[in-house]
């Protein structure tokens, strides 16, 4: 047992040694809820905007319907009742949108036997891909093949594929700078990222 701790060392070592940046994240639920802000607002943009302009019509179709027409549909009574259901559909349509998805641990305990909200990760940059390990295993991606890398203010999300993201955070660097890695990402991405990773002014979602 001693040998092959000593050897999984040695190979985490080698590791660094030969990776170009090497940054170490633990997550938390606050990390894994800012995210699903992020992703809310910034990646799943459509669905966002979809969600609140039908909102907006709905409640503008329920006061139309009430005020705006000179025959009523069935009577006052049916009209008032048509009215208020278009509104609060129209309400529940613009909660839907701006309320982001919430960390459940329970849900997470289900799928994983744990909470997985504090899982560390270790990844390595070189020059060709990058390698993301934690208890559950490893992760491997040439660049061109990752599905997307977006950038917040304290973090990047590394998007592996459609369904899977891993968090990283800028100030846990243990090989490297966040600026050097700036650009050096940005340079590996290419025109075949589906998206760029660009350097936000604007504040993150608090």
């Amino acid at each position: 047992m001693e040998k092959f701790e000593t050897k999984k060392e040695d190979i985490k070592k080698l590791r660094e040694k030969e990776s170009i940046f090497v940054n170490q994240t633990e997550n938390s639920e606050k990390i894994v809820n800012k995210f699903y802000k992020f992703y809310k607002y910034r990646v799943k943009r459509a669905d966002f905007y979809s969600f609140l302009i039908c909102g907006i019509l709905l409640i503008i179709i329920g006061f139309n319907f009430l005020f705006k027409l000179d025959i009523f549909f069935g009577g006052l009574i049916a009209n008032v009742i048509v009215s208020l259901l278009l509104v609060a559909l129209g309400v529940c349509f613009i909660i839907t949108a701006f309320k982001p998805q919430k960390y459940d641990k329970k849900r997470a305990q289900k799928v994983y036997d744990e909470d997985i909200s504090n899982i560390v990760n270790d990844y390595y940059f070189d020059d060709e891909r990058v390698t993301v390990i934690n208890k559950y295993g490893e992760t491997n991606r040439v660049y061109q093949y990752l599905e997307a890398i977006y950038e917040a203010k304290d973090y990047y999300y590394i998007f592996t594929s459609k369904t899977s993201v891993h968090i990283m955070r800028k100030d846990s660097f243990k090989k490297g700078t966040e600026k050097e890695f700036h650009k050096f990402i940005k340079e590996k991405m290419g025109r075949h990222y589906k998206k760029r990773c660009i350097r936000r002014r604007e504040k993150e979602i608090k």
